[in-house]
Order: C-alpha cells, then sequence, then structure tokens
C-alpha cells in the first residue's frame, strides 16, 4: 500500500477563494437579504419628533433605514450591512436589530 503526503499552501487556498467566481454576487444577494429583514424587523419603529429651536418645523418621526454593499478589503471582498439613517442607528441600539437579522 502506497501512502501520500498532502501538503496545502493555504495562502495560495484563501487567494483562490476570495477570488472564487461567483462570491461578490452571493455577498451581495446575502447582505441585501439581511438588509431587508433589518428593514422588516424595523418597520414600526419611529424617531421622535421635536423642533430643533423651539421655533423650526419638527423633525424626526422617520422610519429606519438599512444598506448593505460589498467591499475589498485588501484580503478579499466582504459583505456589509449598516444603518442608512439616524432611525437606523436608534433603532439598532434599542433592539440590536442587526444582530437579529443575521
Amino acid at each position: 500500500m502506497a501512502s501520500v503526503d498532502v501538503r496545502i499552501d493555504m495562502a495560495k487556498l484563501k487567494k483562490a477563494v476570495n477570488n472564487a467566481e461567483g462570491l461578490v454576487p452571493l455577498l451581495e444577494r446575502r447582505s441585501a437579504e439581511i438588509a431587508a429583514k433589518a428593514n422588516s424587523l424595523s418597520s414600526g419603529f419611529r424617531t421622535g419628533r421635536y423642533h430643533v429651536d423651539h421655533k423650526s418645523p419638527p423633525v424626526g418621526g422617520t422610519a429606519p433605514v438599512y444598506l448593505s454593499n460589498v467591499r475589498d478589503m485588501g484580503k478579499g471582498p466582504v459583505g456589509i450591512v449598516h444603518t442608512g439613517n439616524y432611525a437606523a442607528m436608534k433603532d439598532n441600539h434599542q433592539n440590536n436589530t442587526l444582530l437579529k437579522a443575521r
């Protein structure tokens, strides 16, 4: 019986995985799904309304908006889901919406 010695060059394997065909569209689709789920989870949340200088028209009362994109971070593409406005920041702070959407 013959013995076989297998050696894997991890640097080349990582490079091959990071440059794999179809990785970026997959990351875009998955991060868009997470952003859509976060938008759905926070659909009933609204920020409070207030007057900036007690004279101006009221601001606030907006719905959260979560966004997604894919960026190349040097070692490979990364899917990112993030808050798109103040209402989303506040909602995520109070309810951990991005964590729940993941």
